[in-house]
């Protein structure tokens, strides 16, 4: 499924991406992957930041782009978590994300346009995913192992009951 964020919501997700990439320096903040080339942790927070926008517009929700927050969901209100790569292969589900029993879903691109490739149940990623040869810990999700995303219902997203690690964080 592919996304284009409108102006309006194109400049509300970079500025989070920016707030992120500020963030992260002002806090000294190692990557979990280094940096490849000069820019790119800020076209990764941008383009990251972009990905929950096109995920909330798909679902059509409220966005909720926040700074600093890795205990909850990407969205509120969801058990998301949104992962942007910039391969199509390589969208990736840590065993943080299988703790907390998130919904993972896939998106790739470069803002404004997006592709939501899919989702998984977080659980699901040992047995689909491809292990990562280098720390930190995570499988790498191919393409072809997303659920399609129009399969996506409300009744699998939405959090019943949210517990002090999923609340909201835009209240």
């Amino acid at each position: 499924m592919k996304v284009t964020l409108d102006a309006e919501q194109l400049a509300e997700a970079i500025a989070a991406g920016e707030a992120r990439q500020r963030s992260a320096e002002a806090k000294q903040s190692r990557p979990a992957f280094a940096e490849a080339w000069p820019g790119q942790l800020l076209n990764n927070h941008t383009n990251a930041a972009c990905a929950e926008m096109a995920v909330a517009v798909a679902l059509g929700l409220k966005p909720s782009l926040g700074v600093d927050v890795y205990s909850v969901p990407d969205l509120d209100g969801t058990r998301i978590e949104v992962r942007w790569s910039r391969s199509r292969n390589h969208c990736k589900v840590t065993p943080r994300d299988v703790a907390k029993g998130r919904l993972v879903v896939g998106v790739v691109g470069d803002r404004p346009a997006m592709e939501i490739l899919g989702w998984l149940e977080a659980s699901d990623a040992p047995e689909r995913g491809t292990p990562s040869k280098e720390p930190p810990p995570c499988w790498f999700i191919h393409e072809l192992a997303w659920e399609r995303f129009d399969t996506l219902d409300e009744r699998r997203w939405k959090l019943a009951a949210a517990s002090d690690s999923d609340c909201p964080k835009n209240s």
